[in-house]
């Protein structure tokens, strides 16, 4: 035996992952307490339940019940569960039935669900 260390050989140890670590989506979650004056980017995704006066701008983002967005929303896939007075720019929109929504929405795509509130002009985007 070594003085330092087993003089055995240790097999080597393959890691698999499940999903391709290239597909790994980074998520931002924002809580309810949050208050943001001004601008939210990034390139993944965003779970915001804050409020916002400004712009957020993704790829993917959720507006959970209970948040609230006076500015501009961007993102080719946009959620809607809480409120926006302002405008939605998205390529595939979900209204879901908690969302109020005073603006205008740009969309390719979009999914209305019953219960939800719309004071809005839709204009359809190709």
């Amino acid at each position: 035996m070594a003085l330092f260390g087993s003089s055995e050989k240790k097999s080597e140890v393959k890691t698999e992952f499940m999903f391709e670590t290239d597909s790994i989506v980074n998520q931002s979650t924002l809580a309810k307490d949050i208050k943001i004056n001004g601008s939210l980017e990034s390139t993944d995704y965003i779970d915001f339940s804050g409020h916002l006066t400004g712009t957020i701008k993704s790829s993917t983002i959720n507006l959970k019940p209970g948040s609230y967005v006076n500015g501009t929303v961007t993102a080719d896939t946009v959620t809607v569960e809480g409120e926006v007075d302002g405008d939605i720019q998205a390529k595939d929109i979900y209204i879901k039935s908690t969302a109020k929504i005073k603006g205008n929405i740009r969309y390719h795509n979009i999914d209305i669900q019953n219960g939800s509130i719309i004071n809005a002009d839709l204009f359809y985007s190709s």
